[in-house]
């Protein structure tokens, strides 16, 4: 038996048969039975107790040295596929890192027009241009984000907007007919 530590890149079902087939960061592929690739979660850095049989390296152990950084749950997805009675599975964890890239990607875009529209002062010196646009992308990133989770952007809208505002069409209809009294008080006399 031999010891790798790693990051686990890949974990999918085998082709070939019942085992879990798992690919470290390395590029390195290895078989579990699904009792151990359980304990086996995609983006984890693990330490693996593995033993090579015929063609295929087995693991044997498992020890997982630290939690996967995005959170991604052990089969990748939140769906249960044909295994777990099909239906869909809640996975704040997944939600939760899809909000966070969109409000990013959000943040980047938003980045882009404050950039081409000289609303960013950025200084003079390299490294004061990348800390203004590496803060004010931290900043945007954790605003939408946290938009995302309590509908911020609604709320601010709904507080902001003012119901006399609204467009009121017999009142539009009744200040132009006022106006249009207002003319043909003043041109009696005229034929147009």
């Amino acid at each position: 038996m031999s010891v790798v530590e790693g990051l686990v890149a890949v974990k999918m079902p085998s082709k070939f048969g019942d085992d879990i087939r798992i690919k470290l960061e390395d590029g390195e592929w290895y078989s579990a039975d699904s009792s151990i690739a359980d304990s086996i979660r995609k983006g984890a850095t693990v330490k693996l107790k593995v033993e090579k049989s015929g063609r295929n390296t087995w693991i044997r152990k498992v020890k997982e040295l630290s939690a996967p950084s995005g959170n991604s749950n052990a089969s990748g997805g939140s769906r249960g596929g044909n295994r777990g009675g099909g239906g869909f599975k809640a996975d704040p964890e997944r939600e939760a890192s899809i909000h966070y890239q969109s409000a990013r990607k959000d943040a980047i875009e938003i980045l882009k027009v404050m950039q081409e529209a000289g609303v960013l002062k950025l200084g003079q010196k390299a490294d004061a241009k990348e800390g203004i646009l590496m803060a004010t992308l931290d900043r945007l990133t954790a605003q939408f984000f946290a938009d995302i989770a309590n509908k911020g952007a609604v709320t601010r809208y709904a507080e902001e907007a003012d119901e006399g505002d609204e467009f009121d069409p017999e009142a539009e209809q009744e200040a132009e007919d006022q106006s249009d009294d207002d003319f043909n008080d003043e041109g009696d006399n005229d034929p147009f």
